[in-house]
């Protein structure tokens, strides 16, 4: 666009000098108008007044270019500023909800002071197999206390799961749902025990298994189950999630309960691994 408001500049001085010209030679060398003269000054005043508008539009388009050149500087100007107010408030919501999960982690930490340590870790890529619900996270031996069998949670002290394997910059962890994955645990409304763990059909559904119950147990839909601690492998008090259904095995005695996580899985990008913890009272 600039080039052809240039050319059309170079078109106008092109017609100036002309203008120029003809003035030149109308005057003579004494100074007297001649039959020339006269018809060029009758001639010249229709070209005075296309002078005068090209000079007028002269002025115009470089005016105009001018202007063009700040608008362009300005907005680039305008980009940037923009671009740095995004990163900023991006920025700023990334530390007001890392704020959040801190508090969260903190009311956590008071209600269990048998949680010793924590560490932080960022998921950076999850398993690629349907036979199996795992994650890595950026944690490892160079750059963290973390070990094999570390419980993972949310800030909120939903269990994730545990890690399993140990590299050096990374850690593998299984999820409550991976069929690996066995914990005792009960139930927070009348303590009646179980087991949690995870199930190959039930997976694909996003909930694993509170199995063999006792004939007697008490559960219905709704029911929160929480980690016993028995064993000492995971923390006592950690909750698993809620009671989705309860059904009987095709033999018709014994029941099981399927779980929904109260940890949502999906949507995790950061957890939390619990590196040590105390055994407490009857490891519930």
């Amino acid at each position: 666009m600039k080039r052809f408001f240039r050319f059309r500049v170079f078109i106008f001085f092109i017609i100036a000098l002309i203008i120029a010209a003809i003035t030149l030679i109308s005057v003579n060398t004494s100074g007297n108008s001649g039959f020339i003269t006269n018809a060029l000054t009758s001639l010249s005043k229709p070209i005075k007044i296309v002078a005068a508008t090209v000079a007028k539009e002269f002025e115009s388009i470089y005016g105009y270019i001018d202007k063009y050149d700040k608008l362009l500087v300005e907005n680039t100007e305008l980009n940037a500023k923009l671009n740095k107010l995004q990163q900023d408030y991006r920025d700023s919501t990334d530390i007001s909800n890392e704020n959040e999960r801190l508090r969260a982690l903190l009311n956590l930490s008071k209600r269990h002071p048998d949680y010793k340590q924590y560490d932080t870790a960022a998921i950076i890529s999850w398993g690629a197999s349907n036979w199996s619900s795992t994650f890595t996270i950026g944690k490892g031996s160079s750059n963290s206390a973390i070990k094999v069998g570390d419980c993972v949670i949310t800030e909120s002290g939903d269990l994730v799961g545990y890690v399993t394997d140990v590299e050096i910059n990374s850690s593998t962890v299984i999820t409550i749902l991976d069929t690996t994955f066995l914990v005792g645990a009960y139930i927070e409304r009348n303590d009646e025990r179980a087991i949690a763990t995870g199930d190959f059909s039930l997976m694909k559904q996003g909930l694993l298994k509170f199995d063999f119950l006792q004939d007697t147990t008490e559960i219905i839909a709704g029911d929160t189950i929480i980690t016993s601690g028995k064993g000492g492998v995971l923390p006592a008090g950690l909750v698993i999630g809620t009671v989705d259904e309860v059904e009987t095995y095709n033999t018709g005695i014994n029941r099981y309960a399927t779980i929904k996580p109260a940890a949502d899985l999906k949507s995790l990008a950061n957890v939390y691994l619990i590196t040590s913890f105390e055994i407490s009272g009857d490891g519930k």
